[in-house]
């Protein structure tokens, strides 16, 4: 309990649309998505505190030998984000594989911060914030890979392009959009099982139509309620 009150703690602060979005989850699912969306914010984070990119590769490590212990059946070390992956049962095999692409695609951020193009930003993105999609889907949908990978995508340039490639903010926003519209289809006639656990995509559209990223606290919370109400998203 003590672990997912830490989690629930950390997406507060740290990001909103995590926190807006898991309240439109079943309950029993809830533990599993705080978990996995906490799991995000803390490899969000490593590197804005660390000095050096090696540091930050020492703390990426840290967390890929963690899942590891965690799937291979080891207590889970003492951080109450691992602990909430392992008694949430958020790391499965499959999960495991794509949680690992996410730490190694964010180590780019250790070495090189700027992205001169636009391909250059989504690269980044389809590694480190797309597999997001999927993961919260869970093992037990049938949500396909490549769909999931395409709208975590748009999700990610709509909504981050305006915080790690200024420049690129009305072309990313434009490109989210149309990743979007071009998947969309995959997203209708979800159960409310998966519905609840994607909430957070509902925001696409409302992050690209605000390229300068500025805040829109009560727009947001119209979209997700009426995209889950509805179920379109």
């Amino acid at each position: 309990m003590i672990a997912q009150h830490y989690c629930t703690d950390l997406i507060t602060r740290a990001d909103e649309d995590f926190a807006l979005s898991v309240r439109y989850a079943l309950a029993a699912d809830r533990a599993r998505l705080l978990s996995l969306f906490a799991f995000l914010v803390e490899l969000r984070r490593i590197p804005s505190l660390v000095s050096e990119p090696p540091l930050g590769e020492i703390r990426l490590q840290w967390w890929r030998e963690a899942l590891d212990e965690i799937v291979s059946g080891k207590s889970p070390r003492a951080h109450p984000v691992v602990e909430a992956l392992a008694t949430s049962g958020a790391v499965s095999k499959v999960a495991h594989a794509h949680m690992e692409e996410m730490i190694d695609a964010r180590a780019r951020l250790l070495y090189e911060r700027d992205f001169p193009a636009l391909d250059d930003l989504k690269a980044f993105l389809r590694g480190a914030e797309a597999p997001i999609v999927g993961l919260a889907a869970g093992d037990d949908h049938s949500f396909a890979r490549e769909a999931s990978l395409a709208l975590g995508e748009a999700y990610a340039l709509a909504r981050f392009a305006p915080g790690l490639g200024p420049p690129l903010s009305d072309s990313a926003a434009v490109e989210g959009r149309r990743l979007y519209l071009d998947h969309a289809n995959a997203l209708r006639g979800l159960p409310p099982l998966v519905t609840g656990r994607l909430a957070f995509l509902a925001l696409t559209r409302g992050h690209a139509a605000r390229r300068d990223g500025r805040p829109w606290p009560v727009a947001k919370r119209l979209s997700l309620f009426r995209a889950v109400l509805t179920g379109r998203f």
